[in-house]
């Protein structure tokens, strides 16, 4: 009795110590991280964020649905101010999760998880007929819907259409691979779209710009007013790197291609084209891209010159609207623009040899009015001309011949040029014809300048830049004699305004227009001798004129000194990088001025 009283004193002691609980003198209770009963992280804005951890636990699906669900509804993770879990966490907003509690999708994900494991369950067991008959019924989901709840109206899809068609042009350029888990209905609906969307673009010649670069070619539309530009990649085996989760950029590819069938059924039907475009199955079977849309493509040289009429439509009511305005004559000038690149290649017809990239040439020729193409890739033996070629190598109609081997290396026809496949670029970009003699096989080509760039903003304009643009201000019928004479008459007029500005002032003073001037002459002599007067005698004191800062440079220096400290440093940041670029310009100028020299 006595062992048991024994040790029943020190549990009643620790049960004592375990029910105390602290009291604050202010009131409330205090416990562990707790003050007056509130939680960190329970109020303010960081209660507005979950960890990614949290989210997948009020959603209950795993980490790679999570992310695909996300990829399709457009939520991407936040980096709130405070961090209540850590800095290493990844935070989601409260109500995108919420948002995401009641997407439909949840529901079949939850059901092909299901299927999945019935159907894993009958591979096991070797039931394969029965599994076949199974995966009939596998669960199908369609994102519709999201793309009318992502994209409202047809604007904003337009608007994000650069990287949806970059993605289809990367995965186009790709092979199907079971162990990244590319599926060949993906590449092979990715081709189709790609190829409806370029042909979309010939027909509409909406094509404003290409640029062959390292990392592919760059093209530039103008679709229903708004710029798309979308990369496409070079023509050759692509290596899947090991680094890539092709399942993330399947996931970005699976929603694009929905979203690309909406823009494509639209833009056809507003050129009053039927969707999707019949195709020629020998073409398709023979691998000859945009040329197996041939059905579509006879009637694209009626729909070019209609397009032009419109154009000129536009540019006529437009000048009717604005009369001589500043904003007439610059969408003049644009339209004036882009009815040159539309029709730089008119009239011609151009042959393109086997070793020269066929996709983005046969592109950039549509889009620039050629009517006709003519190509070596895919030829059979004994045969000069591909599958769908409009004409072989033979042809006596051929007046342009792209190539890209070294002079002596084939067979030169008269009548005809052969050129590199950059003379095309360039004279797309420019909207004119180049002389043929820098691009001729064997010659080193000008540089290839990027129409993307903006080299006055820049600050350093490259020679060959003032030679492009000098030669198309020649062709559009800008030639310096027209400049010189326009600025004679306007120094006319403007004279003659001034002369009888001063007759008016004259009469209003009493005096003949000679007494006038000669008045006024006395007078500024008078100023310009006393003017004189203070210099010279500035200079005998040693004395330099100080500079006057400008309103605007004082407005400057004042908002800079009323900065705060980190704006500061921004700013500071920024006009040494404006500083580095001057001195990489000023550098680049004195190369070319000694090389020119």
């Amino acid at each position: 009795m006595v062992a048991c009283q024994r040790f029943q004193a020190p549990l009643a002691a620790m049960a004592k110590r375990k029910n105390k609980v602290k009291r604050n003198p202010k009131g409330g209770i205090k416990k562990g991280d707790k003050i007056h009963g509130q939680k960190k992280g329970k109020k303010g804005e960081a209660a507005a964020y979950v960890t990614r951890a949290q989210a997948l636990a009020k959603l209950q699906i795993p980490l790679a649905d999570f992310r695909k669900l996300c990829i399709l509804k457009g939520i991407y993770p936040r980096d709130p101010k405070k961090k209540a879990h850590g800095n290493d966490k990844t935070y989601y907003h409260q109500k995108d999760i919420a948002f995401l509690r009641h997407e439909p999708l949840l529901n079949k994900f939850f059901e092909l998880k299901t299927f999945m494991k019935k159907f894993k369950r009958l591979m096991g067991r070797r039931e394969i007929k029965t599994a076949r008959r199974f995966e009939e019924r596998k669960p199908k989901y369609t994102l519709h819907h999201l793309v009318r709840e992502r994209y409202p109206s047809f604007d904003d899809a337009v608007r994000d259409l650069d990287d949806a068609v970059s993605m289809l042009a990367l995965f186009q350029s790709l092979s199907a691979d079971q162990a990244k888990d590319i599926p060949v209905e993906a590449i092979t609906e990715a081709t189709q779209l790609y190829q409806e969307f370029q042909l979309y673009v010939i027909r509409a010649q909406a094509l404003r710009k290409v640029f062959a670069s390292i990392k592919g070619y760059y093209f530039q539309a103008d679709i229903l007013g708004h710029s798309v530009t979308w990369l496409a990649p070079h023509q050759f085996a692509q290596e899947l790197p090991a680094e890539v989760d092709f399942r993330v950029m399947l996931t970005f590819l699976e929603f694009y291609r929905a979203m690309v069938k909406f823009v494509n059924f639209r833009l056809y039907g507003d050129l009053g084209l039927t969707y999707p475009p019949r195709r020629d199955a020998e073409l398709e079977r023979t691998s000859a891209d945009v040329a197996a849309l041939e059905t579509e493509m006879r009637e694209a040289g009626k729909a070019q010159q209609l397009h032009s009429q419109d154009s000129t439509d536009i540019a006529t009511s437009a000048l009717k609207d604005f009369g001589d305005e500043s904003e007439a004559a610059e969408i003049q000038q644009s339209l004036a623009k882009s009815g040159r690149v539309k029709t730089t290649f008119r009239g011609l017809r151009v042959f393109i040899n086997r070793e020269v990239p066929l996709r983005p040439l046969y592109f950039v020729l549509l889009c620039g009015g050629v009517a006709e193409v003519g190509w070596e890739r895919g030829a059979q033996a004994g045969k000069s001309a591909g599958p769908g070629s409009a004409f072989p190598v033979e042809g006596e109609a051929i007046t342009h011949q792209v190539v890209d081997r070294p002079a002596g290396s084939f067979e030169v026809r008269p009548g005809r040029e052969y050129v590199q496949p950059q003379w095309i670029f360039d004279c797309f970009n420019i909207g004119c014809l180049l002389p043929i003699t820098p691009y001729a096989p064997g010659r080193t080509p000008p540089p290839h300048l990027s129409p993307f760039v903006d080299d006055k903003a820049e600050g350093y304009v490259p020679r060959q830049r003032e030679i492009l643009d000098r030669f198309a201000a020649e062709v559009s019928g800008q030639k310096d004699g027209e400049k010189d004479r326009d600025e004679v008459v306007s120094s006319a007029d403007a004279g003659s305004m001034q002369h009888f500005g001063e007759e008016l002032q004259a009469e209003s003073e009493g005096l003949w227009h000679s007494e006038f001037r000669k008045k006024r002459e006395e007078a500024a002599a008078a100023n310009m001798a006393a003017a004189t007067q203070e210099d010279s005698a500035d200079v005998d004191v040693g004395l330099q004129p100080a500079h006057r800062p400008s309103e605007e440079e004082e407005e400057r220096l004042r908002a800079k000194a009323l900065m705060p400290k980190k704006h500061k440093r921004l700013l500071q940041r920024i006009e040494a990088a404006e500083a580095k670029r001057e001195a990489a310009n000023k550098r680049l100028k004195r190369k070319a001025e000694a090389a020119s020299s």
